[in-house]
């Protein structure tokens, strides 16, 4: 056996003395193993730049990987055209992966030839993979998607084009699919063939409520939906939506496992969370945009609130931008079974966030969502926000002592940015009594005293209050210098609460 090798594969090459012996068959099957990674990746088309490296091995690895038709499935216009050959020479007639990328730049012309041979081979498409960014040949792109599709199986839409959304994909021809994919368009929902499907993702799209109640019969007609993903809708005309006039059933997704429903307008979004039974083993992720800080968030998370106090833990968390005008609440939790996330988005309409106004998001969201939750509860608080005259010198820290009473089993707490200060001045006083990890980040200058004073007094009031109040157990403390005398009362404190 020759085993001639290039210093591009030596890794590779270490390994070849102990499989140099196996069957043919072996080798091609842990060759297929080891590009496995890439070809079902982001990027499958790198794939054969890993192919090309394994083929450099040795002569019986290329011979291997070039007499193997596994290796040369997927047919992609972004490499050289010298490949296109190769697959379809050496593929023989196995079923194909196309990926098709046409992008309108300047002296551009879409990749007719390409799409002809890729039209000549519908009846071998397992999947589709469509970048389409050119608003002069639409009708080369038509031609292509009105072929009937009889082993397609997924199919994944990137497209500036509002001919998908008239024509009947694939003349209605493709039995196996039961996935789709769509970005920058919605499909054409009275498409026969948009029913049983396993996975449906739909994002970054304008839509009307006649776009919802297709989407609504779609999930009705596949009762096998494993994964829902309904991300980036705006509404046609910029109007928020009102209620959808339409009654919804219940709709049973006993096998679904991911929802997804972010940036979704709220009254579509409360609706399908009150219409799909979610089962227990489906990881949720909820990220809406509230009208106000004061709105009401009860019908959004109705059927949740169970989902969350039933967790092992709950991570709740305020992110606010100040100079994007944002505020943000989150709530996290996992039981084990499925994770279930939600958030929700204010934007202020005046240049400045209000500071009261994100703390009230914040506090009507713990009230609405974890009010009396028992268990453990990690708090987060980012406020960098711009100055506001309006706001009093002590909202955050009546902010904290809400915080405190509705969820007395906060077991960690990180805060980072301008907060810090009166964060740390507040845990100072007997608050939080389950209280044993600390995280402070996010500034330039740690606040070194108000961080040794919270953990002295946090330290002798576990030593005066015993089993009912929590000494910190771990801090986490910025980046950053710190002299000597402060270091040296640091250690200490440290030592103290280790020996205890």
């Amino acid at each position: 056996m020759e085993t001639s090798i290039t210093p591009l594969t030596q890794d590779t090459a270490e390994f070849v003395p102990h499989i140099h012996q196996l069957p043919i068959e072996l080798l091609q099957h842990l060759l297929i193993l080891a590009v496995a990674e890439i070809r079902h990746g982001n990027q499958p088309w790198r794939v054969y730049s890993r192919i090309v490296e394994l083929r450099l091995v040795s002569t019986r690895w290329l011979a291997a990987i070039d007499s193997h038709p596994s290796f040369w499935t997927l047919l992609t216009n972004r490499l050289k055209p010298l490949l296109v050959s190769t697959v379809l020479e050496r593929s023989g007639t196995l079923p194909l992966d196309v990926d098709l990328v046409c992008l309108a730049t300047f002296k551009t012309d879409p990749p007719l030839h390409y799409m002809d041979i890729v039209t000549s081979l519908a009846e071998r498409w397992r999947s589709l993979n469509i970048v389409w960014i050119h608003t002069e040949q639409d009708e080369a792109l038509q031609n292509l998607l009105l072929t009937p599709a009889p082993q397609l199986k997924a199919v994944s839409f990137e497209c500036f084009s509002d001919i998908l959304r008239t024509i009947n994909l694939f003349d209605n021809i493709a039995p196996d699919l039961d996935s789709v994919s769509t970005r920058f368009f919605l499909p054409n929902w009275t498409w026969f063939l948009m029913k049983g499907l396993r996975k449906l993702a739909v994002g970054i799209v304008k839509a009307d409520v006649r776009d919802f109640e297709a989407l609504v019969q779609v999930l009705v007609a596949s009762p096998n939906m494993e994964e829902l993903q309904v991300r980036g809708w705006r509404v046609r005309g910029g109007t928020v939506p009102g209620e959808p006039s339409f009654k919804l059933e219940p709709i049973v997704l006993d096998s679904l496992r991911l929802l997804s429903l972010c940036m979704l307008p709220s009254p579509w979004a409360s609706k399908l969370l009150e219409a799909i039974r979610i089962p227990q083993r489906c990881a949720v992720e909820i990220f809406l945009d509230l009208p106000s800080p004061q709105a009401s968030l009860s019908r959004h998370i109705k059927g949740l609130q169970a989902r969350l106090t039933g967790s092992s833990s709950l991570k709740v968390a305020l992110e606010a931008d100040g100079s994007a005008s944002r505020a943000d609440y989150k709530c996290g939790g996992t039981d084990g079974v499925g994770d279930t996330s939600i958030s929700f988005q204010y934007y202020a309409e005046s240049a400045d966030l209000e500071v009261s106004g994100a703390f009230q998001l914040w506090l009507s969201s713990l009230a609405e969502i974890t009010e009396s939750v028992r268990i453990p509860v990690h708090i987060s608080i980012s406020s960098d926000f711009l100055p506001h005259p309006g706001s009093p010198d002590n909202l955050l820290t009546s902010t904290l002592k809400s915080v405190d009473e509705l969820l007395p089993s906060v077991y960690k707490a990180t805060f980072s940015g301008s907060a810090s200060g009166q964060v740390l001045s507040y845990a100072s006083s007997p608050s939080f009594p389950n209280l044993s990890e600390l995280e402070v980040g996010g500034i330039q200058v740690a606040p070194w005293k108000e961080i040794l004073e919270c953990v002295s007094a946090r330290s002798e009031l576990a030593t005066v209050q015993g089993w009912k109040f929590k000494p910190l157990r771990s801090i986490s403390l910025p980046q950053g210098p710190i002299d000597e005398e402060t270091y040296e009362r640091l250690s200490t404190l440290v030592k103290n609460i280790y020996r205890n």
